[in-house]
């Protein structure tokens, strides 16, 4: 049977039915949009910001409601907004439409669909862990023109809270930046205990001595400091999911169950994780002996070192650049490059690199 549960993919706006423990943040983000233009989302990594977006602020609206354009930097955050837009437009036949400011395609594309446009930049701290001066001015010039226009478009800008410092620039331009904004804490133990027995229920999956069961599955996911990251908790599910198949004498059981032995075995999510990772590892070098690749061991992890920038944050690089930062010792060629990145992509262990 194929895993219920979202592993490392946040929840989308089909995904209501199994979306637990953010009602009230959902209200509040629902609310704050509409009390002004600008609205600034902010949390902990691991916060389900995305999530929160796309599944609960997307499911308070009708389609007819809004036109939602979600935007990451790639490249450069200003190229990635004119693309956006570019993509929306039905009448872009206008022989100066290349020429136009974002504001002006802005107005083209409401008159398009008659529907409040609401531009979201998610990860917005890539505009300031990677993007230079130039291009993070321009940004900001860019926006408070929009929120000076009579235009029906809104902002969403959602970062990691540890960036909120380097927006001192943007609010020296935009002095509302921080009039509207919401912070998205970690979720409480009783939160977590309703994601877990929601997620259950939803996946029919049958859990023995509810109680216990689940709070050994929270004392299992907290990190050092006490805390539960909700990708993480996606992760260990799926885990336990897998375990149980595992260890059935059935190949296809009838029904799943989780109870405290089970989970005990499975153990702490530091070693789930490991144990994730050395799996994908390993097959991944394995096709690329198949393929022809000498001395593949090691070489997918220093492909992925090679997308981290130094604080953590996995950036977006082109092929031909990732192969020039590799060591020169390793020789692979574009297509057996591209292929570990489609494999990355497949974990969700990166976003789609471009090529």
């Amino acid at each position: 049977m194929d895993s219920p549960f979202k592993f490392l993919d946040a929840y989308q706006k089909d995904d209501r039915e199994r979306f637990f423990g953010r009602e009230r943040e959902t209200a509040q983000l629902y609310n704050a949009v509409f009390a002004s233009n600008l609205t600034l989302l902010y949390g902990a990594s691991g916060t389900g910001k995305t999530s929160l977006i796309n599944c609960g602020l997307g499911n308070k609206f009708y389609d007819t409601d809004w036109l939602p354009l979600f935007i990451r930097r790639n490249d450069n955050v200003n190229d990635s907004l004119e693309q956006a837009v570019n993509q929306r437009m039905i009448s872009d036949n206008n022989p100066d439409f290349s020429k136009k400011s974002i504001a002006d395609k802005l107005q083209l594309l409401y008159l398009d669909y008659y529907k409040p446009i609401y531009l979201i930049f998610d990860q917005f701290e890539e505009l300031y862990i990677l993007g230079k001066p130039a291009e993070q001015h321009l940004f900001h010039q860019n926006i408070a023109r929009l929120l000076r226009s009579d235009l029906q478009a809104k902002v969403l800008l959602v970062i990691r809270e540890e960036w909120i410092a380097y927006l001192n620039e943007f609010e020296k331009i935009v002095p509302s930046l921080f009039d509207n904004r919401l912070r998205i804490e970690r979720m409480n133990d009783p939160n977590v205990y309703r994601v877990i027995s929601g997620s259950c229920r939803y996946a029919n999956i049958e859990v023995q001595e509810p109680g216990k069961t689940i709070m050994q599955i929270i004392e299992n996911l907290r990190d050092k400091h006490e805390r539960v990251d909700l990708t993480n908790l996606q992760v260990y599910l799926d885990r336990l999911y897998r375990g149980y198949q595992e260890n059935s004498p059935n190949d296809k059981p009838e029904k799943i169950i989780f109870n405290p032995d089970l989970v005990n075995q499975v153990g702490k999510i530091d070693n789930v994780l490991s144990q994730f990772l050395d799996e994908q590892i390993f097959r991944i070098e394995a096709e690329l002996q198949s393929r022809g690749v000498k001395n593949a061991k090691g070489l997918p992890l220093e492909i992925l070192f090679s997308l981290v920038t130094e604080d953590g944050t996995k950036q977006a690089l082109p092929a031909t650049n990732i192969l020039d930062n590799l060591p020169k010792n390793r020789n692979i060629d574009q297509a057996d490059l591209e292929y570990c990145l489609q494999e990355f992509q497949r974990i969700k262990l990166l976003r789609q690199v471009e090529g």
